[in-house]
């Protein structure tokens, strides 16, 4: 375990160990950017991405909150991933983050507050845990959107199965934000950025998968062939569950320089969700928490 000054990033910097693993994270946006396990990284950071504190990080774990995406009159994803937290707690292979409303806060988004995120190494380190809890310390009632805007890092996303959205109902943003129903028990990037490209008439180059699935259940896998690469369990509390890949249809030029142009070949997004359509809302004293647990599974 280590809290130091990292010359090349935005803030300090926590390095959680394990004899099998290790998690790094930055104090700016309780943003985790790496997760090796047997020596082998398993989270996705864009080569091109700022690390000056100048613009949010692209890769890792990103926190959106109080808003995901582009669902409310706030800056894409929120501010949470912009600010400087704290450390209420570290040991070798856990650590706990908080942030509380502020001036900068306030002037945004007008409630108090107080967000604490833990991340813990698991299982000798085959597995991360990302924790989000949430409290109202205000007198009035506040809603709010918020994900853990997960990258995972493959070695061909082509040949990566996603398994645990079949029969989901889900929100194709490539399509107008049509509302749609998955089929198959295990999808395919390359082949729902083709659909999705097709259904909203559109070039099949322009194609890529930025969806919101409805009411999801809580396990996911990540397969290659017949080899289980990722478990991800997701607690019930976060009610949807995002699925993102550029693919060849977006976040590709000098339009977009923090992610890479080539990126979409390594990285798929599954991330814990509350959505506009599942928004929650906390009274005064009341509190929110959801997990993300990845487990390695090569």
């Amino acid at each position: 375990m280590s809290l130091s000054q990292d010359p090349s990033g935005p803030s300090k910097k926590i390095i959680l160990t394990t004899k099998n693993a290790t998690c790094s994270l930055y104090l700016f946006g309780a943003h985790v950017t790496s997760y090796k396990y047997n020596n082998k990284e398993r989270l996705w950071l864009s080569k091109c991405s700022p690390l000056d504190g100048s613009a949010p990080i692209r890769g890792g774990v990103p926190i959106c909150f109080p808003q995901f995406a582009d669902e409310g009159d706030l800056m894409l994803h929120g501010f949470a991933r912009e600010s400087l937290w704290s450390v209420e707690f570290l040991s070798n292979t856990k650590c706990v983050l908080n942030l509380t409303d502020n001036e900068a806060t306030k002037a945004i988004w007008p409630y108090r507050f107080k967000l604490l995120y833990t991340v813990e190494l698991l299982a000798e380190g085959s597995s991360l845990a990302c924790t989000l809890n949430v409290k109202n310390f205000d007198e009035k009632p506040f809603s709010y959107t918020c994900c853990l805007h997960t990258y995972f890092l493959f070695e061909d996303t082509s040949k990566v199965h996603i398994l645990g959205l079949d029969d989901s109902d889900f929100i194709d943003k490539v399509d107008g934000r049509k509302l749609k129903n998955q089929n198959g028990k295990m999808i395919r990037i390359e082949d729902e950025a083709h659909r999705s490209a097709s259904e909203a008439g559109l070039e099949k180059i322009k194609g890529y998968v930025d969806r919101i699935y409805l009411n999801t259940g809580t396990n996911f896998e990540f397969k290659q062939e017949n080899q289980s690469l990722y478990k991800v369990n997701i607690s019930p509390s976060f009610a949807d569950t995002t699925v993102y890949n550029p693919w060849t249809g977006d976040k590709q030029g000098p339009k977009f320089p923090d992610f890479d142009d080539e990126g979409y070949k390594y990285t798929i997004c599954l991330e814990p969700t509350l959505s506009a359509r599942s928004k929650m809302t906390l009274n005064g004293g009341e509190e929110f928490t959801g997990t993300q647990t990845i487990q390695c599974t090569e």
